[in-house]
């Protein structure tokens, strides 16, 4: 393949942004083996060697614990901006936003509602937000770190305790060390706005903006990496191009290569609010849609009221469930209707990625809109 300068020159700016998160530090991109005291990544992970890279030594892009949460109005919030994009939680009843901002800079995030230990994780190269329980996998709270190492382009995290990979983000299950086959269960996350989160949940908190690091929570440092007319990578790697590489999906991960996938451009052609009524391996489920503020997409289990499955459609304004006439929001909450007080059980194994990343971690997934 003839050398592409204007993918190098991508790619040149991708590994500035990278360089920039650490502090101006002199490293590039290399080989897998890491310099810092990480153990050799090709020795010690059930992983392609080919696609495995290192952009930076451990810890260089520093994960947050417990960073300070504050609500909307608060000094430290006045870095986020209507249509930033956040990753939205809600625990124990506490609905909590980690924005994008933020992750850009962090990747990981460690925090606790209550007792219980939530960790938030952000690649940005695959576009990838997903949530864990990080005590599922080991039965002990693991200290997640981001180590520098990528496997496919996506963030590959590593054991702060012990010093070892764990495996990439977007596996779920360990893949190196004494991890493999070890699951970090998955904990339901929306994306979303944070303008349209905080007019969901009035009550939120966000993380705030003095997170003891010099960064512009306000600065994409990627260029234009993340734009849906952008394809370059930093790695190159086996690339399906039939849709846009950098297209956001919404993912129902059915098992480590299948689920079902239903891409923002398709979810879009429905209109301003969609509901899709689905089946992912054997079980009913429904995919709501709102198109505002460069669209959010969740994944909901369709209940069963007094014997009778739900399935639902868009009235223009919420979502309204055939059998019932109950009105519901994006969030699967009632607004009115039989049903109110009722919720939807959101997917936990469910999150939104980049195209060219879904369809390299879940090779076997169907694609709404792609079938025949």
């Amino acid at each position: 393949m003839p050398p592409n300068p204007l993918a190098d020159a991508g790619r040149l700016l991708v590994v500035a942004g990278l360089l920039a998160l650490a502090g101006c530090s002199n490293d590039s991109p290399t080989s897998f083996e890491d310099p810092d005291g990480l153990p050799d990544a090709g020795a010690v992970c059930n992983l392609d060697t080919d696609l495995l890279a290192t952009s930076l030594p451990p810890d260089r892009i520093p994960a947050l614990t417990e960073p300070t949460q504050v609500s909307d109005g608060s000094p430290e919030a006045a870095y986020l901006r209507p249509a930033d994009k956040v990753l939205g939680i809600v625990l124990n009843g506490q609905p909590r936003a980690y924005p994008h901002n933020i992750l850009w800079h962090h990747e990981i995030i460690h925090d606790r509602f209550g007792s219980e230990w939530v960790t938030v994780t952000f690649c940005p190269l695959t576009g990838s937000g997903l949530a864990f329980d990080p005590s599922s996998a080991t039965g002990s709270r693991l200290d997640l770190g981001v180590s520098g190492l990528l496997y496919a382009n996506n963030l590959v995290m590593y054991d702060r305790e012990s010093g070892d990979i764990f495996g990439p983000q977007l596996t779920a299950n360990g893949r190196c060390s004494g991890f493999q086959g070890q699951r970090l269960e998955p904990i339901p996350v929306v994306e979303t706005s944070w303008a349209r989160w905080k007019a969901l949940h009035p009550s939120t908190t966000v993380v705030g903006s003095e997170t003891g690091h010099d960064r512009n929570y306000q600065v994409y440092p990627y260029q234009s990496y993340d734009q849906l007319t952008n394809d370059d990578l930093l790695f190159p790697m086996p690339v399906n191009t039939q849709r846009p590489i950098k297209e956001r999906v919404l993912l129902a991960r059915a098992d480590a290569t299948a689920g079902r996938g239903w891409p923002f451009g398709e979810l879009r052609s429905l209109g301003a609010r969609a509901a899709i009524n689905e089946e992912v391996a054997g079980e009913a489920v429904v995919v709501f849609w709102e198109a505002e503020d460069d669209g959010t997409a969740a994944l909901y289990r369709a209940p069963t009221v007094e014997g009778e499955q739900l399935t639902f459609h868009s009235d223009g304004t919420s979502f309204v469930d055939d059998q019932t006439g109950t009105r519901w929001d994006i969030l699967g909450r009632t607004i009115e209707g039989p049903l109110v007080g009722m919720e939807l059980e959101q997917q936990a194994d469910s999150y939104v990625l980049f195209w060219f990343a879904y369809a390299f971690f879940q090779p076997d997934a169907t694609t709404y809109g792609m079938e025949g």
